[in-house]
């Protein structure tokens, strides 16, 4: 019985102090923002604002995060800052349009137009590539960052929300910040704009509207002949295919448009942000989308290239130019 004792209380006092004798528990990181752990982050597609801890109000964002190719991107400062890196952590190369956050767990390295993320010098292959979008905002897929930094990550499709918390902890409950998030898509997009269209007028910065079964901008004729000597834009969507329309234009009551400036930037923009992979494919399609207006332009509307399709990522993009319109790209679904 003496025998049997003492090999009870060895075993006992072998759990406490031989470490693999423990269950096996996951790795868990302490991240901190201004000294403070960081438990819970929420964001909403958007939703210019963001949620730490469930405290709010929450942090005001320059750019909404939007989803492109089923994936939720975030501003890289804000989303750095969330997840516990501050600024002098996070820096921008322009010459090699790389990002770099340097967190508790790892530096992670993302570059525009690379589907990859490299984590503490190791590159591993993603599915989306960061972009730029206006005001000069660097995007990057939530998810991928988040992982990287030590998060586990969460994606909530009846509230499009995306929830972080740190790796080896239980999902905490982010229902009131949610709820919050949620509650603000009233105050900023009153008109319930879908996805694709507020995606589309944080990039072009304009507010489109409801024309139909699809979303439109485009100037006014008194802005447009207030501004006559130089070209404007207009875009129309379909939420539901997801069909894309954007156009450079000139105003209706100008005689001669051979001397407008010409701006195809918006078109650019709507290209990249929709195939941020095929920076080749996007060139030859801006190089031709040039061709077009130059012409129309030159001969005062009276000669236009001919309609021109291009195949990129499975999605048909037509090139064009027609009625009041420098040239037209249509982005198919």
């Amino acid at each position: 019985m003496k025998k049997f004792i003492a090999f009870i209380l060895f075993l006992a006092v072998a759990v406490i102090v031989v470490p693999w004798l423990h269950p096996a528990k996951a790795d868990q990181v302490n991240v901190y923002q201004d000294n403070q752990l960081v438990k819970s982050v929420v964001f909403k597609i958007g939703v210019s604002e963001y949620v730490v801890n469930g405290q709010t109000p929450g942090v005001k964002m320059d750019v909404a995060p939007f989803i492109q190719n089923d994936r939720t991107f975030v501003p890289v400062r804000f989303l750095g800052n969330a997840l516990g890196v501050n600024n002098s952590n996070i820096t921008w190369d322009n010459a090699t349009q790389t990002a770099t956050l340097k967190g508790a767990k790892a530096t992670l390295n993302m570059t525009i137009g690379k589907a990859e993320v490299v984590s503490n010098g190791v590159t591993k292959a993603i599915d989306v590539s960061p972009m730029l979008v206006d005001p000069g905002r660097t995007m990057l897929p939530a998810r991928f960052v988040a992982e990287g930094l030590g998060y586990q990550v969460d994606w909530d499709e009846a509230t499009h929300t995306v929830i972080c918390w740190p790796a080896g902890e239980p999902k905490p409950d982010v229902s009131a910040a949610v709820n919050y998030l949620v509650s603000k898509v009233t105050q900023s997009n009153p008109q319930g704009k879908p996805d694709i269209i507020v995606a589309l007028d944080n990039l072009l910065g304009v507010s489109g509207h409801k024309s139909g079964s699809e979303w439109a901008y485009s100037l006014s004729n008194e802005e447009k002949n207030s501004n006559r000597d130089k070209s404007s834009f207009s875009y129309c969507a379909n939420s539901n295919n997801g069909k894309i329309l954007i156009g450079v234009d000139w105003a209706q009551i100008l005689p001669d448009i051979r001397n407008v400036q010409l701006d195809l930037s918006p078109i650019e923009k709507v290209l990249n942000w929709r195939f941020p992979d095929q920076p080749a494919q996007v060139q030859e399609i801006m190089d031709y989308a040039w061709q077009v207006a130059e012409k129309t332009r030159s001969s005062d509307g009276l000669e236009r290239l001919p309609l021109k399709y291009f195949n990129v990522g499975g999605h048909e993009v037509a090139v064009h130019s027609m009625g009041l319109s420098f040239v037209i790209v249509n982005i198919s679904n």
